[in-house]
């Protein structure tokens, strides 16, 4: 901890130095002053470029201010990428320049990879980018949820927990690579303030990010923050605020409160342990609430003879999910305060978020401070640096894995209604405090109220991340940069659980105490080499940049717990009945690098470019660690020099090349608790925190775990490793087309991108007599091809103020297996060459050849004895519809997004019909049958057939399908069973529950009033604007029946939900006040 305050304390003197620099006194002879702005929005025009003939030559600042030494009557030069240029002459006083749009450009600059800026005209990949102001209003309260159908191939899978990181996919990779101001950082993802935010670049593909070497395979996402202030006066101070509520469920489990808990209609409580009539570890299949006497846990007991009187059986639990969830809230508070002048850009910015969960007593804070700073020495001379800090602390987060840990497990999949959730506020019972609980069962599941006060899990973070970069013109030709830059953190995570809690594996119930620590630090230092060449020949130009960087990584972490406790409530190490379990893990990194990119423009006709990097790369094997990651792309701009129809207001193809290296599973981007060890807990959910260090999978290594009467064990590694193994090559190839039409109104982009990943990392199994199980090499590859179409624009824009502003965004994918290993005909059975990797394969009933059930004798469907194929579970294509109209002072917008295709087991179905808690099991000749159940009579027929001639059905031993229907002759299943047999069969398997993962969603709709600047006059206040806030207002799914889930949490190839925290509706407003 204390290296960790040095670090922190090193990084905030540097950028402290920066920012006192500001106040020394400059004074220049001879200068003139002047302002560029865009005539249509009246903003500043940031990084224009005036120059004198004399070549003198500047650069305007984030106000548009510039100043110049250039006597009376001077010409100066002024330009700015996707603006006509200007000449002007100096005359007295300040002057104010409006640069017009050039019609045959984008009129875009793009940050690329590394921080560079560039024309968009030129690019020869795919990138988009959105507006960070556009993303505070109707906001999530993590900053990349907010991305969710704003981009074409970017698919996001929000997730609902409070520290739940989302599933962040680029063209069906996962993506985690995050870029602040050119410097990679180590992100959760719920460290980056959105207010501090400018816009989000999103580099798609290898091309794009290539510069980045094997963290830059699939893409990256680039953040540009905030920096200094475009307010004339050269200061300015702002103040956003939001607030929303959290109510109003969208997707909420569906179960009944008719039945109790029990099995086939009986019960009894005992001592809940099994000491009754299925008291213990129990389903909700027992009797019907019909006021009769039954033994519960609540009713009274004799003290002399110690029998438990019989009370009425009645549904007092009903909705008990309902009444036990609260109001959720998230606010955020975030003041700015902000500075440019000639020779700075400051901007200071403190945000406080606060988020109350549904879960009774669980909350997450977090604290952000933000210092950017650039300091212009001279006109040669330049120092940028950002220091970035985030606080996450909470006393406890909720846990919705499945088991006893869970609340939704214990209230929504095994609890039933013979309990009321209001009388388990007081949960310990009387002269047992602190030692034993409350509860209608004590073997398996918990009282929610004890689960929400008593069992805690901390979460305290600090997290930070900065650089500071020094740019030194050297001459018109040669700009040179050195760069340094860290991000790092510090994590601890406890557990307090107190006695009587009893999850898998501590059925003893007496409590634990657990501390989970880690911390990473990472350091990249750079130098880089910029360079402009003369234009030859009036015709080609040529420009780039060429550098190196050195990667430093070092991570530490540890886990220590109790082995059950003496004392209840004492949560010390100390207090451990047996010996403290303890597992700690360290890893060191270096990557060495060394890149280029050089830029290629023919006139007006075309741009190329071509990029290399060389990686050294410690974490794989010595003789194997040096890779080169080449990358071209080219670009021409039709409209450049061929006269198209009048409609076409641009029109440019773009094409793409590059090879680019994965880490594979030589790194990880998430590590655990307990690397290299088994994890010592058998329920809950491990935290799984941001790493991108080695993971040592493929070293011959020994790891340790708990053996034979709980004594430690060294064990081998079973894989025997190939030592010439490397991770896979990605091969990628891109097609685009970028057209603007009605003179720049609406925008159309295009993009075809061909993958071919491999041969990638494959474990192929051997025999056992060599000593180990598998073999590790290099074996397997596939191809993954996709289309992405985005159009945006101004469709309406008329005279009296009123605008209409549309984006839409469709992406679809594929990947298939294009080589298996030598000797290998099928991957898992079923994968073969031209398979989809993210085909599904299920458990299916047997039907007859005309699609009807088969049932065994007992009236109970037959299940084939081979997985059969059941779909895809990647959607087939993913969309996104972003509105927002103006008049005047008033503006609405609204988002449609969702995905088509794809299937999934609905699990949360599956386990409350299995459980007798799906309200479908009282519905219909279903709901008839149990009632009878509880009489204890069999009545429910299942529908299909079953087998009238006797003759035995003959199942294919490698398809698993029916081969002799000829010999088999069928009838009206007849059979009578009880309802619980019937689904315990039907739902033992996926089949019934696979649903489309197809939704539209009715996002956030926001409707926005900004003050009339006639109303604030000359009072301190600049603008004001307020907006009411809406989020997840509306959801529709293809089939009603699995609306208990939320499918926008899998953004991916899921084939199977997890248990997940009801997702709720938000309302709220939005404040933001410019002094």
């Amino acid at each position: 901890m204390n290296q960790f305050k040095r670090r922190i304390q090193h990084w905030m003197l540097i950028t402290l130095a920066c920012c006192l620099f500001v106040f020394q006194s400059n004074a220049q002879n001879s200068t003139v002053s002047g302002k560029v702005i865009d005539p249509t929005t009246s903003k500043p025009i940031e990084g224009a470029s005036v120059s004198t003939k004399k070549g003198k030559a500047t650069v305007t600042n984030a106000a548009g201010v510039f100043t110049i030494a250039a006597a009376k009557g001077e010409q100066l030069k002024v330009s700015f990428v996707g603006y006509e240029d200007l000449q002007i002459t100096v005359g007295t006083g300040d002057i104010n320049i409006s640069l017009q749009p050039s019609n045959n450009q984008l009129n875009d600059v793009v940050v690329t990879a590394l921080g560079i800026k560039k024309d968009k005209k030129i690019i020869g990949y795919s990138t988009q980018e959105i507006k960070g102001e556009d993303l505070v209003k109707a906001r999530e309260p993590n900053a990349i949820n907010s991305l969710v159908g704003k981009v074409a191939g970017l698919t996001v899978g929000a997730s609902a927990e409070l520290l739940g990181s989302p599933q962040i996919l680029l063209r069906g990779g996962a993506i985690n690579l995050f870029v602040v101001d050119g410097v990679p950082i180590n992100s959760d993802t719920w460290n980056i303030n959105p207010d501090d935010i400018e816009s989000y670049t999103i580099l798609k593909g290898p091309v794009a990010s290539a510069l980045y070497g094997y963290r830059g395979q699939n893409g990256a996402i680039i953040i540009n923050t905030k920096k200094g202030t475009k307010d004339k006066r050269g200061i300015s101070v702002e103040f956003n605020s939001s607030t929303q509520i959290n109510k109003g469920f969208i997707a909420l489990p569906k179960t009944q409160d008719l039945y109790g808990p029990g099995d086939h209609g009986r019960y009894k409580f005992g001592d809940g342990k099994g000491g009754g009539i299925n008291d213990n570890d129990y389903d909700i299949w027992g009797p019907k609430f019909e006021g009769q006497l039954i033994e519960q846990y609540d009713s009274p007991v004799d003290p002399v003879t110690g029998i438990r009187s019989k009370t009425p059986w009645v549904a007092r639990g009903k909705d008990n999910l309902k009444r036990f969830i609260e109001t959720g809230l998230l606010s955020t508070n975030n003041i700015s305060v902000a500075a440019s002048g000639e020779k700075y850009d400051l901007r200071f910015s403190v945000g406080q978020g606060y988020q109350k969960g549904i879960m009774p007593n669980t909350d997450l804070k977090t604290t952000t401070f933000n210092l950017n700073s650039t300091l212009r020495f001279n006109k040669r001379l330049t120092l940028d640096a950002n220091l970035n800090f985030n606080k996450q602390y909470t006393d406890n987060i909720p846990d919705v894995n499945y088991g006893p840990n869970s609340v939704v497990y214990n209230m929504t999949i095994w609890g039933g209604a013979d309990w009321n959730v209001d009388d388990m506020r007081n949960y310990w019972q009387p002269g047992k405090e602190g030692v034993q609980s409350i509860y209608a069962e004590y073997q398996r599941y918990h009282n929610p109220y004890f689960m929400a006060y008593e069992w805690l899990r901390g979460h305290r973070k600090n997290d930070i991340y900065g650089y500071a970069t020094l740019n030194y013109k050297l001459n018109d030709y040669i700009d040179l940069m050195l760069r340094s830059s860290i991000t790092t953190y510090d994590v601890t995570r406890t557990e307090k659980m107190p006695f009587s809690a009893h999850p898998y594996g501590r059925e003893e119930g007496r409590g634990d105490y657990r501390e989970d620590k880690r911390s990473l630090f990472e350091n990249n230092t750079e130098i880089m080499a910029r360079f402009k060449a003369p234009k030859v020949a009036n015709f080609l130009m040529i420009n780039g940049f060429v550098g190196g960087n050195i990667r430093t990584f070092n991570y530490n972490s540890s886990f220590v717990t109790t082995d059950y406790m003496n004392v209840p409530n004492v949560y010390s190490f100390a207090n451990s009945r047996n010996p403290v379990k303890a597992y700690n893990f360290s890893s060191d990194m270096r990557v060495q690098s060394a890149y280029t990119s050089i830029d290629f423009a023919l006139s007006k006709y075309a741009n190329i470019n071509a990029t290399g990097r060389v990686d050294k790369l410690s974490a794989l094997f010595p003789n194997n660690n040096t890779f080169f990651y080449p990358s071209v792309n080219a670009s021409t701009v039709i409209s450049d020099y061929v006269t198209l129809p009048s409609v076409i207001s641009f029109l440019k193809f773009r094409a793409s090349f590059a090879q680019v290296r994965g880490g594979g599973n030589f790194v990880s981007n998430t590590i655990g608790a307990t690397p290299g060890n088994t994890y010592p807990l058998g329920y809950g959910g491990q935290y799984f925190s941001t790493y991108g260090g080695p993971s040592y999978n493929n070293s011959s290594v020994y790891s340790t775990a708990t053996g034979y009467n709980n004594t430690t064990e060294a064990r081998f590694t079973g894989s025997l490793i190939d030592e010439n193994v490397k991770p896979d090559d990605r091969t990628s190839t891109e097609l685009g087309l970028d057209m603007k039409f009605l003179k720049n109104r609406l925008s159309v982009d295009l993009a075809y991108f061909n993958y071919i990943d491999g041969p990638q990392i494959f474990s192929k199994q051997i025999s056992a007599a060599s000593g180990y199980s598998n073999y590790t090499l290099n074996a397997t590859k596939t191809q993954k091809t996709g289309f992405e179409f985005s159009i945006s624009g101004t469709p309406v824009k008329l005279k009296n103020g009123f605008t209409w502003d549309v984006l839409f965004n469709w992406a679809t994918f594929k990947e298939t297996l294009k080589e298996l290993p030598d000797g290998v005909n099928a991957l898992n059975t079923f994968y073969k060459v031209g398979s989809r990797v993210d085909e599904v394969y299920i458990r299916k009933f047997a039907r007859t050849q005309d699609g009807q059930i088969i049932n065994d004798a007992g009236g109970r469907p037959l299940i084939l004895p081979v997985a059969q194929y059941a779909g895809t579970a990647s959607p087939d294509w993913v969309w996104g519809l972003n509105n927002k109209f103006r008049y005047k002072e008033f503006t609405m917008s609204f988002q449609i997004d969702g995905r088509v295709g794809g299937v999934m087991e609905d699990y949360v179905r599956k386990k409350t019909f299995q459980g007798g808690r799906h309200i479908e099991t009282t519905e219909g000749a279903l709901g008839d049958a149990r009632y009878q159940d509880f009489l204890g009579n069999k009545s429910y027929v299942g529908e299909g057939v079953q087998v009238s001639n006797g003759a035995a059905i003959v199942f294919d031993p490698i398809t698993g399908l029916i081969t002799n229907y000829g010999a088999l002759q069928f009838s009206p299943n007849a059979t009578k069973t009880f309802a619980q047999d019937y689904v315990s069969r039907v739902h033992s398997i996926p089949e019934p529950n696979m649903m489309s993962k197809s939704y539209l969603k009715l996002r956030e709709v926001v409707i926005g009033y900004s003050l009339p600047k006639k109303y604030l006059g000359k009072s301190f206040i600049q603008s004001a604007s307020v907006s009411i806030v809406a989020r997840n207002i509306l959801y529709f799914m293809k089939d009603s029946r699995f609306k208990d889930v939320d499918i926008d949490q899998y953004a991916g190839s899921q084939s199977s939900i997890d248990l997940q925290t009801p997702t709720t509706r938000s309302y709220g407003f939005n404040l933001n006040i410019v002094f």
